[in-house]
């Protein structure tokens, strides 16, 4: 396992590697940073090159004094995969990091190899209701908030990442050719028909739901989810 901080115009972003062999890139999700995958990288680094990823702003990445948008991040996680010399990789994208692998997807289909998507929502309404409500209210907050402070301001444009910057729409999903594969909990924060239409709007997509999960089903079936991911990458 080696740590990278990789620079990019005069900001750093960080990378943890581990293992060998085919590329897989872990994007975590909303203020959270790669360790949300502390048991994936474990399991995964036994058979693939695991690239464990902070984005823009989040864990030890730099913000930087540009906003926070979907398409600034794409165009980091380019960075990187050239830096690392990865022509194509498999993604793994949690949450947030999900709705970046989407985005990334549709984007720049000659990068992804596999997709394999847990808990995402490629719109705001997804989530829901009173999910999306203290989204809105935390964001109304940090925006009143960040007149005050930087650090503030940093942060509503993180949460905005769930809000205003979360721009895909249904072209985007069917745009998407590489073979997906949708995760979520029974008792996910993501409405059952989102995710539904998700499904239906990829054209090689496979859709699960855990029993007895919620959001945060990697962490609470490891094991179970760990080989349903493998068993599809294969």
């Amino acid at each position: 396992m080696k740590d990278y901080t990789i620079l990019i115009d005069g900001d750093s972003l960080f990378c943890q590697v581990s293992g060998k062999g085919t590329p897989l890139l872990l994007l975590h999700g909303n203020e959270e940073n790669h360790t949300i995958f502390t048991k994936q990288i474990a399991y995964f680094s036994k058979y693939y090159q695991v690239f464990a990823l902070d984005s823009r702003g989040h864990g030890r990445s730099n913000h930087g004094k540009e906003p926070l948008t979907f398409e600034k991040i794409a165009s980091d996680i380019i960075y990187v995969l050239d830096y690392f010399q990865l022509k194509k990789v498999a993604v793994l994208g949690f949450s947030d990091g999900g709705n970046i692998g989407l985005y990334l997807a549709s984007h720049y289909p000659d990068k992804v190899a596999e997709l394999v998507i847990v808990g995402a929502n490629y719109r705001p309404e997804g989530l829901r209701k009173k999910e999306f409500m203290q989204v809105k209210l935390l964001y109304g907050y940090l925006k009143w908030a960040g007149i005050f402070s930087e650090s503030k301001q940093q942060r509503k444009e993180v949460i905005d990442l769930m809000w205003h910057q979360l721009k895909l729409d249904d072209d985007d999903l069917k745009r998407i050719t590489a073979r997906t594969l949708l995760v979520v909990g029974e008792n996910d924060v993501i409405q059952k028909s989102h995710t539904k239409k998700m499904a239906d709007l990829i054209v090689k997509s496979t859709l699960i739901t855990l029993p007895d999960t919620t959001h945060f089903l990697m962490l609470e079936k490891p094991d179970l989810f760990n080989t349903l991911v493998k068993d599809f990458l294969v």
